[in-house]
C-alpha cells in the first residue's frame, strides 16, 4: 500500500481514540508509526536486497512489538505526566504496536506479498483484495482526517472501513475466481492455477491470470474482468517459464531463487537487444565470459504479469512514468550445461503463499541442463539495477538468506 494511505490510517486511528493525549505530536506520531515499516527500503541498495528486505523483517509479526517499543519511547510526550490526558507507557506501547500491525494488514491485502513470518519463514502473504493504490480505501481516510477530526463516531466508521472494505474485496475475489473457472470451462478450456487480482479502479475492474496448455506449450493468460465477472478487453498470452528452467536458475543463483519466489506465474521472453551485456552486441556469436569454441549463449528475460493492467487509460498513465518499463525483471545469460553437471548447493523447501499458485519444485531435479553464466535484475520504478554479474550460489534459506543481501 502507498505511504499516504499508511500515514492516513495511523492518523485516523489516533483521532478515533477516546481521551487521547493532549499533545500536538499525537497524530503525527501515530501517522509516522503506521508508515514506519517501509523504512526497510532505505537499507535496500540492490535488487536482491530489495527482494529480501522490503516487506520483510520490519513487516513481520515478530518485530511488531519491538518497533512499537521504539515508537513508544520516541513518543514520550504521549505518556509524560505533564501532558494532559496522558497515557500510561504500556498503553502507548500497545497503541504503537497496533499501528505497526495495521501497516502489515494493509500490505497483506495487496498483491505484492508480505513476509509476516520472518525471520522464521520467507512465505509471502498476499490476499489480492485491493490494488496497490486504491482511492476507495484512501480517500475516506483522508476525508476523515480533514473533515471529521472532532466527530469520533464517523472516525470509528473510517477505522472500520479499513477492514470491512478489504473483506468485501476478498469475497469478490473468490467469486470472480469461481466465475472465471466456470466461464472458461463453458468454452471447453481447462485452465490451471487461476489467480484473480484487483485491477486499477477495483472493485469495478479485475484481472484473471491462469496457465493453459496449448500447442505452443504452457502459456500464461491474462484477461481483464468487469465488476460482474465478464471479460473486459482482449485476452493476452505469454510463454510460461518452464519448471525445469526455473529449477536450473534457482539452484544456481540466490538472486534467481529470491526472484522466482517473489513472482506469480512467471513468463519468459527473449531479451531485448538494448538489455544485452555490453560485450555481447546483437550479431555477436561469443561472450567474453566463454571460451571462443563454446556454444553461443542465449539470453532470456523473466518477469511477472501481476503488475500489469487491462485498462488502456491506466497503461497510458503508467507509460508516463520516468522509468516506464516492466517493474520487476530478471535477465539471464545461459549456455547448455555438460551432461554430467551436478549441483551441490543445499536445497530449500518451496513456500506456499496465500493467493499464489503452487511454486515449481525448485529442488526436485538432481542436475541442471542450463548453465547460468551471468544474470541481471532491474527494478525500474525503484531505479535499482544489479547490472550484469556472475551468479552467487544459494545459501541456506530463511534468515541466512536475508543476511546474504547485506553483504
Amino acid at each position: 500500500m502507498d505511504p499516504i494511505t499508511h500515514a492516513a490510517s495511523g492518523a485516523v486511528a489516533m483521532l478515533a481514540m477516546p481521551h487521547r493525549p493532549a499533545s500536538r505530536w499525537a497524530v503525527p506520531l501515530a501517522a509516522l508509526a503506521a508508515a514506519s515499516p517501509d523504512m526497510d527500503v532505505a537499507f535496500a541498495h540492490t535488487p536482491l536486497q530489495f527482494l529480501l528486505l522490503h516487506r520483510g523483517i520490519t513487516h513481520s509479526l515478530a518485530a511488531a512489538p519491538l518497533l512499537g517499543l521504539v515508537f513508544a519511547l520516541a513518543g514520550y510526550t504521549l505518556w509524560r505526566p505533564k501532558t494532559a490526558q496522558h497515557w500510561r507507557f504500556a498503553k502507548t506501547w500497545l497503541f504503537m504496536t497496533a499501528m505497526i500491525l495495521l501497516h502489515i494488514w494493509l500490505d497483506c491485502i495487496t498483491t505484492y506479498g508480505t513476509m509476516i513470518l520472518q525471520p522464521f519463514s520467507d512465505m509471502r502473504i498476499r490476499l489480492n483484495a485491493v490494488f496497490i493504490i486504491d482511492l476507495l480505501l484512501t480517500l475516506p481516510l483522508l476525508w476523515a482526517v480533514w473533515r471529521w477530526r472532532a466527530r469520533r463516531g464517523l472516525l470509528l466508521l473510517a477505522v472500520a472501513w479499513m477492514f470491512v472494505y478489504p473483506a468485501i474485496s476478498i469475497g469478490l475475489n473468490a467469486w470472480h475466481t469461481a466465475q472465471t473457472r466456470d466461464n472458461l470451462a463453458a468454452q471447453g478450456r481447462a485452465p490451471q492455477n487461476i489467480v484473480v487480482l484487483p485491477d486499477a479502479f477495483s472493485p469495478f475492474f479485475w484481472r484473471a491470470l491462469y496457465t493453459e496448455a496449448t500447442p505452443r506449450g504452457l502459456m500464461v493468460c491474462a484477461q481483464g474482468l468487469t465488476a460482474l465477472g465478464q471479460p473486459h478487453g482482449p485476452e493476452t498470452t505469454a510463454p510460461a517459464l518452464p519448471e525445469s528452467l526455473a529449477r536450473d536458475l534457482a539452484r544456481q543463483s540466490v538472486a534467481a531463487r529470491a526472484f522466482l519466489q517473489f513472482t506469480l506465474l512467471p513468463v519468459v521472453a527473449p531479451l531485448p537487444a538494448d538489455m544485452l551485456p555490453g560485450d555481447m552486441l546483437p550479431g555477436d556469436s561469443t561472450s567474453a565470459v566463454q571460451p571462443a569454441d563454446a556454444p553461443s549463449p542465449s539470453y532470456i528475460m523473466v518477469h511477472d504479469q501481476r503488475f500489469g493492467t487491462s485498462l488502456a487509460l491506466v497503461r497510458s498513465i503508467m507509460a508516463m512514468r520516468p522509468s516506464a518499463d516492466i517493474p520487476f525483471k530478471y535477465m539471464a545469460e545461459l549456455a547448455p550445461a555438460p551432461a554430467t553437471a551436478e549441483l551441490d548447493t543445499p536445497s530449500a523447501d518451496s513456500s506456499q503463499e496465500s493467493g499464489k499458485a503452487a511454486a515449481p519444485a525448485l529442488d526436485a531435479a538432481p542436475a541442471h541442463t542450463q548453465r547460468l553464466l551471468r544474470e541481471r535484475m532491474r527494478f525500474s520504478d525503484s531505479r535499482r539495477d544489479s547490472l550484469w554479474q556472475a551468479p552467487r550460489p544459494p545459501t541456506q534459506p530463511g534468515l541466512l538468506q536475508w543476511l546474504v543481501g547485506l553483504r
